[in-house]
């Protein structure tokens, strides 16, 4: 199979399920394979500049890859459009948990801080009421998002199904595949939320308007050593720096991602050393009842986040192998 029909087929099954692309991908490969063979049927010994010709013209028959992976959804995808579909789940399938335990930590601290005597049963119903509407919030402006950058950046789904087989063409086949694409895409958003993760420690408090109960200081305590700073920031340092590797060369090697995942399980194994031992919370937002509830919670959070990118990370990576 020559790079033309790699790339074809890859930005087929890029805008498909990840459970059904090494089927699909096999039965176009077959597809085009046969087509090739009978538009060369009766020579001998084809050329090289035949076979190229026969193939190019079998991929204009086939039409836009976009268009092909369509037929083989098996439901519509017309409000984020296919050519982002699969970068919306992911982003779905990554953020939501994350703002889930986000939401959980942030309430729970507020609600130990302003309550002398915790009480599990009304904690539980607040962290369960707040956190269904972070969830709601970060869905909605994540399909706005989405949607929006869609027709922005393909002139939306519509366009692509109004539009006819004879309105594409080879040449317009991306430099590179899919999969690089969602690659490079994956590192920029796993980058942003880094840069995100290394303000927390400046964050204040009255950014979650719950700047009342420390006069706006941050969320952090400030007596916290500077060497657990920097222990954190470092770790962050050393997380950006995969992915950027991963963005410059469109590509993640197992490698790369073993040292990520390494990575991610001993900044989680700091953060605990941390929350255990020092008192990494700002004094005014605990309280001697709460103290205990409070440092369960944000342990349970760290490791819940850590198995989820986990997860997520090596579901990712079986895929784009």
């Amino acid at each position: 199979m020559s790079a033309l029909t790699t790339i074809y087929v890859d930005n087929v099954i890029g805008h498909l399920p990840e459970n059904s692309r090494g089927d699909i991908a096999a039965e176009i490969r077959a597809t085009i394979d046969d087509m090739v063979e009978a538009r060369l049927d009766g020579l001998d010994h084809p050329a090289d500049e035949q076979t190229a010709a026969a193939e190019r013209e079998v991929l204009e028959e086939l039409g836009d890859p976009v268009r092909l992976s369509r037929e083989y959804s098996n439901s519509p995808q017309h409000l984020i459009g296919p050519n982002t579909y699969p970068l919306f789940l992911w982003a779905m399938r990554w953020v939501l948990p994350l703002v889930a335990v986000a939401a959980a930590v942030t309430n729970s601290i507020a609600f130990i801080a302003t309550n002398d005597e915790v009480q599990i049963g009304a904690l539980i119903g607040q962290l369960v009421g707040n956190t269904i509407v972070a969830l709601l919030t970060a869905f909605a402006a994540i399909t706005i998002i989405f949607a929006l950058g869609d027709k922005e950046m393909s002139g939306g789904a519509a366009d692509k199904i109004a539009g006819t087989k004879k309105d594409w063409s080879v040449d317009q086949l991306r430099a590179t595949d899919a999969k690089a694409k969602q690659i490079r895409a994956e590192a920029v958003l796993n980058l942003i939320f880094l840069v995100l993760l290394a303000l927390i420690p400046l964050i204040p408090t009255s950014l979650v308007y719950v700047g009342h109960l420390n006069n706006g200081e941050t969320f952090i305590n400030p007596e916290l050593g500077f060497g657990w700073f920097l222990g954190y920031w470092g770790f962050l340092a050393l997380m950006a720096i995969v992915e950027v590797v991963k963005l410059v060369r469109s590509s993640a090697k197992t490698a790369v991602v073993l040292t990520g995942a390494i990575l991610d399980v001993a900044m989680a194994v700091f953060l605990t050393i941390a929350l255990l031992t020092q008192q990494v919370l700002h004094p005014d937002l605990t309280s001697p009842s709460g103290a205990e509830v409070q440092q369960i919670i944000t342990v349970i959070a760290i490791w819940a986040i850590v198995i989820w990118d986990q997860i997520s990370t090596w579901r990712a990576h079986r895929a784009n192998r």
